[in-house]
């Protein structure tokens, strides 16, 4: 795809909520949908076509490649949960991973089928949604904060075992994703809406890159580079989300990779990271939409009011923006109405 199509979209002001969950759920049998790839292409063509959206994002679901491995390893159900690596794998953990039929779970045959109905039966640009390397690795470990920490104080693997353990994992996550996104653009994905939410403040001390570690570099920007390379080699254009709460530092290295899109969550402002983007990299979000359900958290009006501010602030920049969720707009019994209202009001803007 060309960089130019979301430029050229962003000029036309339309908003864009991330909201085929909110849409899925709005219908009766939406478990049913869920695993049926042609009815779950039409919700996913529905919610672009409410919104007015030349592209059509599937549902965020970012437990795909984590179940992936666990079939792949016969990891028993009831065990799941639960389920991370605490001891440094073998070989043989990968050539499980490696061999094993990606296509096989229930998940992403539906996905496959409904990216394909994007693809064929619609004018829509056809997105596909995944994890990035980073994030799957934190759901792979129980505690990773302390081995990222550890290799940002210069340890290496053969320093420490847990040292070892996350470069071990890492490479495992990082070529999970690469497989399962070779999939996904053999289906037809045209973009690719990849989440790093994990890569935040959370897992990389702000002292450490003060004093110039390179454990972001190391764990995050480098799979994601090769993420980048391989989406090049065959015209995928690159969303890139991180929702999470970001340094400028982080995002500028993140832009460095030179995505198409470059998503936020509404921990950081835009107008404050736009300094740290390349003009012709699209900016998106952040309408702060996990707190919708709520008007305790944020009320209608609220929600007009950062929207205005946003659009004024990001306008002023000259930077191309799409004004936008923060994650996946989810729905919540109960709360559906209040949601959808929310979503409306800032669309209508």
């Amino acid at each position: 795809m060309s960089r130019k199509f979301f430029t050229e979209f962003a000029k036309t002001g339309k908003r864009a909520p991330v909201a085929a969950h909110l849409v899925l759920h709005e219908k009766p049998n939406h478990d049913e949908i869920l695993l049926n790839g042609d009815l779950l292409g039409k919700v996913t063509e529905e919610t672009a076509r409410r919104f007015g959206l030349p592209f059509a994002i599937p549902i965020m679901d970012l437990v795909i490649e984590k179940e992936t491995i666990l079939d792949a390893l016969g990891v028993a159900p009831e065990n799941r949960n639960t389920f991370h690596f605490d001891e440094l794998p073998d070989d043989s953990v990968w050539q499980k991973i490696e061999a094993h039929d990606f296509k096989s779970h229930p998940r992403t045959k539906a996905n496959l089928i409904s990216l394909n109905y994007i693809a064929t039966k619609t004018d829509l640009l056809p997105v596909d949604m995944s994890i990035g390397p980073f994030s799957l690795l934190t759901k792979m470990m129980s505690d990773p904060i302390i081995p990222i920490y550890l290799a940002g104080n210069g340890l290496t693997k053969e320093d420490a075992p847990e040292v070892a353990l996350v470069e071990k994992i890492s490479e495992i996550a990082t070529n999970t994703v690469l497989k399962s996104l070779k999939i996904k653009i053999a289906g037809g994905a045209k973009a690719i809406f990849l989440c790093e939410p994990a890569a935040n403040l959370v897992y990389f001390s702000p002292k450490q890159m003060d004093e110039g570690s390179d454990v972001f570099d190391r764990y995050v920007i480098e799979p994601n580079r090769k993420v980048k390379e391989l989406l090049d080699k065959h015209g995928v254009s690159l969303i890139l989300h991180d929702c999470g709460d970001l340094r400028p530092v982080m995002a500028q290295k993140l832009a460095a990779l030179r995505p198409d899109v470059f998503s936020f969550g509404s921990p950081v402002k835009l107008w404050e990271m736009e300094p740290f983007v390349d003009k012709d990299i699209v900016m998106y979000g952040n309408m702060p939409t996990k707190k919708f359900y709520s008007d305790v958290e944020i009320s209608l009006d609220a929600v007009v009011k950062l929207a205005k501010e946003i659009i004024e602030k990001m306008t002023a920049t000259g930077h191309p923006f799409i004004l936008g969720s923060e994650c996946d707009v989810l729905s919540m019994p109960g709360y559906e109405k209040t949601i959808r209202e929310k979503v409306n009001a800032f669309c209508a803007l």
